[in-house]
């Protein structure tokens, strides 16, 4: 009696353990997982910070449109005075109208030396730095639009997998449910062979029934650890989480209607990430055709120094002020010019070529697409029925056992077909909404 009662007390302990684990767990929808994902996912991170890199670049390649003005400060302290020969007086000699000059070394050099300079360069006319900017322009543009492809790829996933968790988790209960009725099976087999009501043969098929949905049942709740392991990680919840998914695969949208293709295209980052690629060869055609341009620059600069022995600078003082300007024009290069505009048009070439193919392909994923939901859709509604005629055929079956009508044969059949039956549906509901979800995909959703 006190093993009993002890045993009683851990099965109490255990199952307020696991109401309490329930009741502690956090209450997930579909909207707030895919909020965390597209917030916490790191790949999106990396994608969106790939975004801030380009818009640097831009800011970059406007620099090169833009003046830049520079200021210098220098001083110099000679330790060593500096002499140099230098024309002091002419003599006379004997060659009448000769003069030779007297040269004398003197000091050239003050002890201390000051400079301060301001200079502004800009550019006038250069082609070549305006598409770049332009290109930079535009390739901020195709960053931006291959991070939105690829977060509706990520929450597409992330869509799967939540509802793929939840298919999971109707696994389990499947399984233990199956496992339970075998194992009331296995003891009301026991108790009417011990009554003599039965042979010893259907109570061992009971207990074979009954000792095989064990490894069932420990499959599938390993499966289903292992995809919200998954679905946590993605989200980047933490893996001793708990949570609790409130959706449910009861509920499914309707097939959707039919677009057109054009409004597709349209929608799709993956093809407009494909025509902004074109332009972006259209650009680099046009930076190679501006390497044969001339630039034309201009600069301003004030620079003034003074010279002293002492720290007042007055002794000798030097002010310059220029303006200048200068034309550059590209005559030779080796053929490097000619060669990178070959290989820009050929980008462009090939940049077409994938733009026709992306269009056939997305034809042929709106057909697959389709195909895929009508099967689903179809096979939903089929099973559906076969559920119904299951539940039918065990409620029956096991009224009959229990009066002593049936065999244990008979009920575990109903009981394999009816857990047979509700996993089809279930597999065909996951399969329609992943189908469906792939829809949204296509279409640009």
């Amino acid at each position: 009696m006190k093993l009993k009662a002890t045993i009683n007390a851990l099965v109490l302990f255990a199952a307020l353990a696991t109401s309490a684990a329930q009741a502690a767990a956090e209450e997930i929808d579909l909207a707030s997982y895919l909020r965390r994902v597209e917030g916490n996912n790191q790949a999106l991170d990396i994608a969106r910070n790939e975004v801030a890199q380009t818009e640097a670049t831009k800011r970059q390649a406007l620099a090169g449109l833009l003046p830049n003005a520079g200021l210098r400060v220098g001083y110099t302290r000679n330790l060593k005075e500096i002499e140099q020969p230098v024309a002091s007086y002419a003599t006379s000699s004997a060659i009448p109208g000769v003069y030779p000059v007297t040269y004398t070394d003197q000091v050239v050099s003050y002890k201390n030396e000051l400079d301060l300079a301001a200079a502004v360069n800009f550019n006038i006319y250069d082609a070549a730095s305006v598409s770049r900017y332009k290109q930079a322009s535009e390739g901020l543009e195709a960053r931006r639009t291959g991070y939105d492809y690829q977060r509706k790829a990520v929450l597409n996933g992330a869509k799967k997998l939540y509802y793929q968790a939840l298919l999971m988790d109707e696994v389990v209960k499947v399984r233990e449910s199956s496992e339970k009725i075998a194992k009331e099976s296995y003891d009301s087999a026991q108790a009417k062979f011990k009554a003599g009501l039965t042979t010893e043969l259907e109570a061992l098929m009971a207990e074979v029934a009954w000792k095989e949905k064990a490894p069932e049942t420990a499959e599938a709740k390993r499966n289903r650890e292992i995809v919200l392991l998954n679905l946590k990680q993605l989200a980047a919840i933490p893996s001793d989480a708990e949570v609790a998914l409130t959706e449910s695969l009861e509920k499914y949208p309707e097939p959707p209607s039919k677009l057109g293709l054009d409004g597709i295209l349209s929608a799709r980052s993956d093809y407009t990430l494909l025509l902004q690629q074109k332009s972006l060869s259209k650009l680099s055609i046009a930076v190679a055709r501006d390497a044969y341009l001339p630039t034309l620059s201009g600069s301003f600069a004030i620079a003034d120094q003074g010279f002293a022995d002492d720290f007042g600078f007055n002794d000798y003082k030097s002010l310059a002020v220029q303006f200048g300007l200068k034309a550059t024009l590209p005559l030779y290069t080796g053929g490097y010019r000619e060669a990178k505009l070959a290989e820009e048009r050929i980008g462009l070439a090939i940049s077409d070529i994938r733009i026709a193919q992306k269009r056939e392909s997305i034809k042929n994923e709106l057909t697959s697409v389709d195909l895929r939901l009508q099967e689903a859709k179809a096979r939903i509604e089929s099973v559906k029925s076969v559920v119904d005629v299951a539940q039918r055929a065990y409620d029956r079956a096991a009224n009959a056992f229990k009066s002593g009508v049936a065999t244990q044969l008979q009920l575990n059949q109903a009981t394999v077909g009816l857990e047979g039956s509700r996993l089809q549906y279930l597999s065909a509901v996951y399969d329609y909404l992943s189908a469906y979800f792939d829809w949204e995909m296509s279409v640009g959703r």
